[in-house]
């Protein structure tokens, strides 16, 4: 279990998920017949499949509650704060207000507010940021996807204790994900029904995406009965994903992608080895928005050769995550568990 290659898949979903996102913001023309090949739905989607894994292998080999938290804080938290901090102080310069007026508009405090505590929705964007250039007024539309790995953070404890109590483990898993897509499908059909788009966001909140984190988790619970059928249960996976993507559905993608996505994960020694100079998926995903924002706003695209432009703005952003990681992320990292460390001796 501890050889696979979710370094490199994070990277990769991280990564798809950049050139998506540069796809529909920049605006080139050009460049939007490529966005089929940048599904940001299913990258985002694959990262739920691993969180079930992943995070339930943390919480269980963690001594105590206390100490996952903290790990989980630790993870995610400082990067975190320090991209919503940051440009809010960065972006300043770009408002149509005077900083005297940006830094004393109730814009600004409810957009720290709301971000801080993962309600992105609430206030998405900053006092006279990214008003013009043909982009949407918010700071950084990828960060929606935190609120919901908070909730699969939260709800770890309550998922595991319940699984634990059970002989038939299966049970558990079968249930959840029935309602997690019910869930999801209802919502998905009252959006229809009346066009309000409240509706299409809850269907996109924990029990929505329920489905694939506990796919993640159940391949956790049943690891070695999965690696024994791995081969099988790949082509399963890849047929079905290709038929529900091929007929619109999304009713057994949440298995399918998962089982792909796990085949691969512990298939391919070679990567294993991928994030040896640094784990800086998390730091361009949760950086690159704002950054492709930033270089759209100041017309960059418009005005010079959008490949070259692109390719200066991907360099720029795997930069800031190789930054991020280093001089941020895995230093909170070094600190939690020196902590650890310290109470157990």
């Amino acid at each position: 279990m501890k050889q696979n290659n979710f370094d490199f898949l994070r990277f990769y979903f991280a990564f798809v998920v950049v050139i998506g996102h540069l796809i529909i913001i920049s605006g080139v023309q050009s460049f939007k017949k490529y966005g089929i090949y940048f599904d940001t739905y299913t990258s985002v989607t694959a990262f739920f499949c691993i969180s079930g894994f992943l995070i339930s292998q943390s919480y269980i080999k963690t001594k105590s509650i206390k100490s996952y938290f903290e790990k989980r804080a630790a993870r995610l938290l400082p990067a975190y704060i320090f991209v919503i901090v940051s440009f809010s102080l960065i972006l300043s310069t770009l408002s149509i207000y005077s900083f005297v007026n940006y830094f004393t508009s109730p814009e600004l405090y409810k957009y720290l507010a709301a971000n801080l505590s993962f309600l992105n929705f609430v206030q998405p964007s900053l006092p006279g940021v990214f008003l013009g250039e043909g982009i949407t007024s918010d700071v950084n539309g990828a960060l929606w996807t935190l609120k919901v790995e908070v909730s699969f953070y939260l709800s770890i404890p309550i998922l595991v204790f319940f699984i634990q109590k059970l002989n038939r483990k299966y049970i558990f898993f079968i249930t959840a994900y029935l309602f997690s897509l019910a869930f999801k499908i209802g919502f998905e059909h009252l959006f229809s029904y009346t066009g309000n788009n409240i509706y299409l966001m809850i269907s996109r909140q924990l029990p929505g995406f329920l489905s694939y984190f506990i796919c993640g988790m159940a391949l956790y619970f049943y690891f070695d009965l999965f690696i024994k059928n791995k081969k099988w249960l790949f082509i399963f996976g890849l047929i079905v994903y290709l038929i529900e993507r091929k007929i619109d559905l999304e009713i057994f993608t949440p298995l399918a992608l998962s089982l792909l996505v796990f085949s691969v994960a512990f298939s391919i020694k070679q990567l294993n080895s991928f994030a040896r100079f640094g784990d800086i998926s998390y730091g361009i995903y949760i950086f690159h928005c704002p950054i492709i924002k930033v270089i759209t706003y100041l017309g960059f695209f418009r005005k010079y050769d959008p490949v070259l432009i692109s390719s200066i703005v991907i360099l720029i952003i795997i930069v800031v995550g190789f930054l991020s990681w280093h001089l941020l992320e895995k230093k909170f990292l070094i600190k939690a568990h020196s902590s650890r460390l310290e109470i157990l001796s």
